[in-house]
């Protein structure tokens, strides 16, 4: 079997890897500066974290069209269009001189993020060997991953030595870098833009829209609550009808036909939902309740985050060796007793507390979640791999919308229903239902996993793929 990888394909996944790296660190970093936010444009939380939730389906819609722009166009032209949007959207946060502004600047950023992160994937599996897959894609998620873990340690302490702007200011060169290793190592191709599933893509984005906005609005139970979810769901079904009558399709839907693939997306989906959640009550729990620096609120979620980035290309290397079902029982075990920690001691935490549960979960997704895309991508046919990469990006990045939606309604919902409207004491409070609700979403991974566990090993006794 060939194990060599030529260095220009290296520094291909290594840049574009880099360019996911700063649209990633950029969405955690400003996780911690919520508090100042909302005191800078004298405005609520629930506004405030559109930067993140905004920001995160902007990826999750962009990345839905990924299939069809991997087919359509070069990959140096995709380089150039996320690096250029990057750039510009930069400057206008850098720049900007009220919320909405910023708000623009973000949701450009999205458009930039999700045509860089799921070409680094796809890069992978075109040219990098079967058996080898694992480690190289455990490598590029260990880049990626480490913005999350750099992302709040950063942010927290750029905004207490200067300000929210420098964030961006920071990140902008990085970008730059990356950008240039990307584009002199790309190989010369030729495109052919082919027809765009218009419609498919409206109706799948006002679904996502829609059940963002109706999520994210929970707390207040008012008409735009249920009339977002209600159109979402309207918009679901026309989505799902084009998709099987037309013969343009934005995502082929016979990557479902296979069960693992469909399994290990569920799941993926899933432990992205808690991760992105716990990033978020985590920090804002340390700062509104403990009263702790945002440096210290952005440290707390260093060692668990770093823990898992390294773990990563050891746990693809184990999955190329010896597959996905050992990696499986222990990623499930760590999240069912990090789950546990945070619901029981929740009203009990203490920046050590948090630290441990925190790294106790990541090593969890160090196991299975790069190792979830893996064998989803590896289980269904290589014409198919562009649209089911596309699809696990998108849930990567819908998942984490979705869950700093939710959970912010909970924190500010819980304690309005119950007569508390302010202070440390609302925060607490909504937390606790906060970890109520991740526990549920914990015990949905593991009946997840459970299936996944026993379809693998139907699989390995039979000899072929489970469809």
């Amino acid at each position: 079997m060939v194990d060599h990888v030529d260095k220009r394909t290296k520094l291909l996944i290594a840049g574009t890897a880099g360019l996911a790296f700063c649209g990633v660190l950029l969405e955690t970093s400003l996780n911690v500066t919520f508090p100042e936010m909302t005191q800078y444009f004298k405005t609520g939380l629930g506004t405030v974290q559109w930067l993140t939730t905004g920001y995160l389906l902007v990826v999750a819609l962009t990345v839905l069209a990924a299939a069809w722009l991997e087919h359509s166009f070069t990959t140096r032209a995709l380089i150039l269009a996320s690096v250029g949007i990057f750039l510009g959207s930069d400057l206008m946060c850098i720049l900007a001189p009220c919320f909405p502004v910023l708000m623009a600047g973000r949701l450009l950023q999205g458009i930039s993020t999700g045509i860089a992160l799921p070409l680094v994937f796809s890069l992978i599996m075109k040219k990098v060997p079967l058996h080898i897959q694992g480690r190289y894609v455990g490598s590029a998620g260990m880049a990626v991953a480490l913005a999350p873990s750099l992302g709040p340690t950063f942010g927290g302490a750029v905004i207490q030595a200067l300000s929210w702007r420098a964030i961006f200011l920071i990140v902008l060169p990085i970008e730059l870098v990356f950008g240039i290793i990307a584009l002199i190592s790309v190989d010369r191709e030729t495109g052919h833009v082919g027809a765009f599933a218009w419609l498919q893509f409206l109706f799948l984005g006002v679904f996502l829209t829609g059940l963002t906005i109706g999520l994210s609005t929970l707390d207040v139970h008012g008409p735009v609550t249920w009339l977002s979810l209600f159109i979402g769901v309207l918009a679901l079904v026309a989505g799902v009808w084009t998709l099987t009558h037309q013969r343009t399709r934005l995502i082929d839907i016979a990557v479902f036909r296979n069960r693992t693939f469909t399994l290990a997306l569920i799941l993926y989906f899933l432990v992205q939902f808690v991760q992105i959640g716990l990033t978020f009550i985590l920090p804002n729990m340390a700062q509104s309740v403990l009263g702790e620096t945002s440096t210290v609120a952005g440290l707390l979620l260093l060692p668990g985050s770093l823990l898992s980035a390294l773990c990563q290309p050891v746990t693809g290397g184990y999955l190329d060796g010896h597959g996905l079902r050992g990696l499986l029982a222990v990623g499930s075990t760590a999240f069912f007793l990090s789950a546990l920690g945070f619901l029981v001691l929740s009203r009990r935490l203490s920046v050590p507390l948090m630290v441990f549960l925190y790294a106790c979960y990541m090593v969890g997704q160090a196991c299975v979640f790069n190792n979830l895309l893996t064998v989803g991508l590896q289980h269904i046919p290589a014409k198919l791999v562009p649209d089911g990469n596309a699809l696990f990006n998108t849930l990567q990045q819908y998942s984490g919308a979705a869950s700093t939606g939710v959970l912010a309604a909970i924190i500010t919902g819980m304690p309005k229903a119950r007569g508390i409207h302010a202070g440390a004491q609302a925060f607490q409070f909504g937390a606790v239902w906060a970890f109520v609700f991740v526990f549920l979403i914990v015990l949905v991974i593991l009946l997840v996993a459970w299936f996944l566990e026993h379809s693998l090993a139907s699989q390995d006794k039979d000899g072929v793929q489970v469809v």
